[in-house]
């Protein structure tokens, strides 16, 4: 995904819980540093993914651990990966939800 700002700009967007909450669920919570952890719901909060962070290398990468998850499937040690490049006055923006054992109900394309 192409953006229209700083990697900068982006990479807080994804590692800050105000930045989460404008930019991915307005209902999470982060603590941001290497080993803290993190809360995000959606629907509402009927479906809570709970996370640690795992590495934060600004501003281009951002990696955490589900460590339990009420979504559909087994979400629970599946890695969340943003990573970011720069562009001329854009970012280009790299997601993944990796780890899933089989692509079922709950599996991220």
């Amino acid at each position: 995904m192409k953006i229209h700002a700083s990697a900068e700009r982006v990479y807080e967007a994804l590692t800050t819980a105000d930045g989460l909450r404008n930019s991915w669920t307005r209902d999470a919570v982060l603590d941001s540093k290497i080993g803290g952890s993190g809360e995000f719901g959606f629907y509402e909060h009927k479906v809570v993914t709970q996370v640690k962070v795992d590495e934060l290398k600004p501003p281009g990468r951002a990696v955490c651990t589900t460590v339990s998850s009420s979504a559909p499937g087994d979400w629970v040690g599946t890695t969340i990966t943003f990573d970011l490049r720069a562009e001329g006055a854009h970012t280009l923006l790299s997601f993944a939800h990796r780890g899933f054992e089989q692509a079922n109900g709950g599996y991220v394309r």
